[in-house]
């Protein structure tokens, strides 16, 4: 199984992509089954969670880095140690997690007060399932974060799609089987130690890698803390952007507004996931192009081509969103969820220049000059949860999503006044190049809005034909006006040599 990064993004894409498929199927009956009461705290155990994770300390991404870095180097002994006090740390961290949650249980009936006896014990129920499954995820995840290290990405998206397909399948049977959310988190213990055991099997027999604790490297260990903390800070103020509000919701709403927000934050998600693709490849290629001296203008290079790459996806992800969002939710869900369509793009469209941007983030944490980043990051976040306490109060969810929204925008402005003015990048070019995409995109989407303002659509036959109709609109108009000579050679030239290979 060697690295391809090309090959592993196509299976990574075919993942997201049965993935969201597998989940819009899923969720209508999930939803009926758990009711909008329990799906909404099964909503709110993740969000809950997701803050546990947090006590990585940001450790995930210091394994990746250190690894390649040692890999680069061919320090194989170095490597094997730093693994040992990677086990070691992540080992304790999981008992820490699991102790932290067990105080959490014990306070759950003061934090959420809104909720009455039968919700709190569904909750409690819950998530201490989930609270053990991230105890064992923090020694087992530093495989899969030494097979990224390796760049072995076809191996890892691989498994990713088993997951993808595997996690619903099993969910919807233990729905059937009357198990509940219960029978949800446990399915989600289960495929996680299945996967993680395959892990460690993969490192032992297909890498070599073997793990030494030869004593505790205080040196090394206050490197690798001074990179973590960081990328910790920027991993709590992604968790307030991602989860904050359903807690909040919880604490002022109660549990029935958490599950529409719970489906705008869905499809938020579904967005994320195929925006972000080729990005989450790039951390050890640019660890290993700044260890091996790459300069500023081929640092530039790469920022330019993924985001302009990323740009083309998202615009089509996003403009089909607005144009066919409202109707899909009402065929989807139903007219109780209507609302999930507004709040959705109150989060989405903001965040657009965000993900064009997001290889910025990644080349960020590989030079190790991400700490002024990570601090506008977390001030910004700060300044959501108090607009989202004030909001909630005054429009509800919509409250939320407004203030999620202006925390994007001010973030994104001050993190580009960084890149230009401290760290010298041309981001007036960056900028120019990826405009040249997203001016086909609104011209597009602004005539497509006009005509389907004369159409209903009720159906999903109906929903379907429009969609591939505008999808080929979309890929005509991007090849004529929004690729450039370069990308649409690299788009000509697997078509080119599939062609001659079926003629041979």
């Amino acid at each position: 199984m060697k690295t391809n990064i090309k090959l592993a993004a196509i299976i990574t894409y075919a993942s997201v992509f049965l993935g969201v498929i597998i989940s819009l199927g899923s969720t209508p009956f999930i939803v009926s089954t758990l009711g909008k009461s329990e799906y909404g705290l099964f909503a709110l155990v993740n969000s809950i969670i997701a803050y546990i994770v947090l006590l990585d300390l940001g450790f995930g991404s210091a394994v990746i880095r250190f690894n390649a870095k040692y890999i680069s180097e061919n320090d194989s002994a170095g490597q094997r140690n730093i693994n040992g006090m990677f086990l070691l740390l992540f080992s304790a961290i999981g008992l820490l997690s699991l102790l932290a949650s067990v105080i959490l249980v014990f306070n759950f009936d003061a934090i959420f007060s809104s909720l009455d006896e039968a919700e709190l014990g569904i909750l409690k129920t819950i998530f201490i399932i989930a609270a053990i499954n991230v105890a064992v995820s923090f020694p087992l995840n530093i495989f899969s974060s030494i097979i990224t290290a390796y760049e072995r990405f076809v191996y890892l998206k691989i498994i990713n799609l088993i997951r993808v397909v595997l996690s619903p399948a099993m969910m919807v049977l233990v729905l059937l089987f009357d198990f509940r959310s219960t029978g949800m988190v446990t399915v989600a213990l289960v495929l996680n130690l299945a996967i993680g055991v395959i892990n460690v099997v993969f490192c032992r027999t297909k890498l070599n890698l073997r793990v030494r604790f030869h004593g505790f490297d205080t040196k090394l260990f206050k490197e690798i803390f001074s990179y973590s903390s960081y990328i910790l800070l920027s991993s709590i103020a992604f968790q307030i952007y991602t989860n904050a509000d359903p807690l909040i919701i919880g604490m002022f709403l109660g549990a029935t507004p958490i599950a529409i927000f719970a489906i705008a934050a869905q499809l938020n998600t579904y967005i994320l996931n195929f925006s972000n693709v080729l990005a989450s490849f790039y951390l050890p290629k640019l660890t290993k192009m700044i260890v091996k001296g790459a300069d500023q203008a081929a640092l530039m290079l790469e920022l330019v081509k993924i985001g302009r790459i990323q740009a083309l996806i998202v615009g089509y992800i996003v403009s089909g969103f607005v144009l066919f969002g409202q109707s899909f939710i009402l065929i989807w869900l139903g007219q109780d969820y209507k609302y999930a369509y507004t709040v959705a793009l109150i989060i989405i469209i903001p965040q657009i220049t965000s993900i064009v941007q997001s290889l910025f983030a990644t080349m960020l944490e590989a030079m190790n000059m991400h700490r002024v980043k990570a601090f506008i990051y977390f001030s910004v976040a700060i300044l959501k949860v108090a607009l989202t306490f004030w909001f909630i109060r005054i429009w509800g969810i919509t409250g939320c999503a407004i203030a999620t929204a202006i925390g994007m925008i001010i973030n994104v402005c001050l993190n580009n006044v960084y890149y230009k003015y401290k760290l010298k990048f041309d981001i007036l070019h960056f900028w120019l190049q990826i405009i040249r995409v997203f001016i086909p995109v609104v011209l597009l989407s602004g005539v497509c809005g006009f005509l389907l303002s004369f159409v209903s659509i009720t159906s999903y036959v109906y929903l379907g034909m429009y969609v591939i109709l505008y999808s080929l609109i979309y890929v005509l108009t991007m090849w004529l006006f929004g690729l450039n000579g370069a990308e649409k050679q690299m788009v000509a030239g697997p078509v080119r040599k599939m062609a001659l290979r079926s003629q041979a």
